[in-house]
């Protein structure tokens, strides 16, 4: 049995050339061979294709074969050279196995030749595939820590074909499926832009046939990879729908693809295709595997990145949802709190008690709806950036008194006594309706969670700022809990047993910061909550807004 041989030949003579071949053959190699005399010659043939072996003589005219070697190095290339040479002695054969020859031959030895060079190609081989086992773990270890920097979809996809180009493949190509029916280039990677501009508009006048028998649609449909390892130009004529097709097909010069599955946790996110072109040797079985592997680990990084974009998609349309539900809420909840208001002083003045009181409980009622259209509104807003605010000289004493005094209901229906000390004439620049907004969410809290217990509040002056405290003696707040209870939607007990969105305390502490504030909870000696204001006598800067 023949084994095939690609065999780069430096000599000037053409009688030696064909003795040298009709020995290898002798020895059971199918030899391809290719001549060259100098090292022009030589350097265009590294580039133009891969060789299996190089066989040098020693010296030719102008050239010779230590600087045959210096050419070899230059290119980077790992191929086994031999001197075979009539007038090779020992010192020349001990310099140039120096200079990084493998063996050296003289012409007179040539039946010992096939036993050499079948040794030193079966040593390339152990070194190319430990040296290829070490370049695949260290391909595939920097492509997961590039996938994992990014969960935008584009910049994934982007990233998934850069990761292959040059070092895998010279270009790689990844499809994806809109429609579920067809398939489209989303990315291409290659060296060389014009290559890539070539390839999207080929995409997108030849889009890929949904039927094709072979290619990236046929492994999509099959969950299989495939490996083609000669694309021939009569493969391509077969494949080609014109003329123009077939010529934009021959331009991107592919001589061997892969095309593999990229299968995500629920099911198949498209497909990475691989090509080589020039001189870069064809794809086998090894390719093959990397190219799986790579795949795997980028279809985790792509579906990671299509669920953060739909996550992202769906809280858009959520707060789009609250902001124009709020909206539409808000003008007849203002109507029918004017229409009550008026119908509260007018039985008032009927004397009539008992109906006022009820017309009151209804209008508080319609307040705590409106609290909870602005809360939603605000929750729309914060998405989207900071809450703007409207400065002006504000009494933080005088502000949380008016507070209490609108919670004093409430806090009777609980049972709870509401305990105010505040120092007169804290007075700073912020916005009225934001810190009213903290207030009222603190004592909230604090009577929601300190039902029947005493609720005690206390304003004093903190250095350069303010600052507001608020104790309850209610069931407390664990000490893992301290922070997630500022989060939105946040809880330390479940919603079944405390009512309510978990926005208040969020929204609290996300306007003590548009501030230039702070809100923090902690446990109270002797059970209970203490919640913590703190606010500078002027908001921040870059809270503020600018008047239109």
């Amino acid at each position: 049995m023949t084994r095939p041989l690609r065999v780069l030949l430096v000599e000037d003579n053409p009688d030696d050339a064909e003795l040298i071949e009709r020995e290898l053959r002798r020895g059971g190699f199918e030899t391809h061979f290719q001549r060259v005399q100098t090292a022009e010659e030589l350097r265009a043939a590294l580039a133009h294709e891969p060789w299996d072996l190089i066989l040098s003589d020693y010296a030719l005219p102008g050239f010779d074969a230590p600087g045959a070697l210096e050419v070899l190095k230059e290119s980077g290339l790992d191929i086994p050279f031999i001197v075979v040479s009539g007038s090779v002695g020992e010192h020349e054969g001990v310099e140039v196995m120096k200079a990084g020859a493998r063996d050296y031959f003289p012409k007179s030895r040539l039946t010992r030749l096939p036993a050499a060079v079948a040794r030193e190609l079966e040593e390339a081989r152990i070194r190319h595939e430990r040296s290829r086992a070490e370049w695949d773990r260290a391909l595939l270890s920097r492509a997961g820590e590039q996938l994992a920097r990014s969960l935008d979809l584009q910049e994934t996809s982007d990233q998934v074909v850069r990761l292959a180009v040059p070092e895998l493949a010279d270009w790689c190509a990844l499809y994806t499926s809109e429609d579920g029916k067809t398939l489209r280039v989303t990315a291409l990677a290659h060296e060389e832009p014009a290559t890539v501009a070539l390839g999207l508009e080929t995409d997108r006048l030849f889009p890929l046939d949904p039927e094709a028998h072979s290619g990236p649609v046929w492994v999509w449909r099959r969950g299989e990879p495939q490996l083609l390892p000669d694309v021939t130009p009569a493969r391509l004529e077969a494949l080609a729908r014109s003329p123009e097709h077939l010529r934009r097909m021959l331009g991107l010069g592919l001589r061997s693809v892969i095309h593999v599955p990229l299968q995500g946790r629920t099911g198949s996110l498209g497909v990475m295709t691989l090509g080589t072109t020039g001189s870069r040797p064809r794809f086998g079985a090894q390719d093959l595997s990397v190219a799986q592997e790579l795949a795997r680990r980028s279809a985790l990084a792509l579906e990671n990145a299509r669920l953060y974009h739909e996550s992202q998609e769906a809280i858009r349309l959520r707060d789009d949802f609250l902001s124009v539900a709020a909206h539409e809420l808000r003008t007849p909840l203002t109507t029918l709190g004017l229409q009550l208001g008026t119908l509260v002083q007018r039985v008032r003045r009927e004397s009539s008690a008992d109906l006022a009181a009820r017309l009151e409980r209804g209008l508080r009622q319609v307040r705590r709806l409106g609290t909870l259209v602005e809360t939603l509104l605000d929750v729309s807003r914060l998405s989207t950036g900071e809450l703007p605010l409207s400065l002006e000289p504000v009494d933080l004493g005088e502000l949380v008194g008016e507070v209490l005094e609108r919670f004093e209901a409430e806090a009777q229906a609980v049972g709870c006594a509401l305990k105010l000390e505040a120092a007169p004439g804290l007075v700073g620049q912020w916005d009225r309706m934001r810190v009213e907004q903290v207030v009222s969410g603190l004592v909230a809290n604090a009577l929601k969670f300190g039902a029947r217990q005493p609720v005690d509040v206390r304003v004093g002056p903190d250095g350069e700022g303010v600052r507001m405290v608020v104790e309850d003696r209610g069931i407390g707040i664990p000490e893992d809990q301290l922070e997630r209870i500022f989060e939105r939607f946040g809880r330390a007990v479940s919603s079944r047993s405390y009512g309510g969105l978990g926005l208040g305390l969020y929204l609290a502490r996300r306007a003590a910061e548009a501030h230039g504030g702070r809100v923090w909870a902690e446990q109270r000696p002797g059970g209970g909550a203490r919640f913590t204001l703190e606010l500078p006598l002027r908001a921040a800067p870059a809270a503020v807004e600018e008047p239109a």
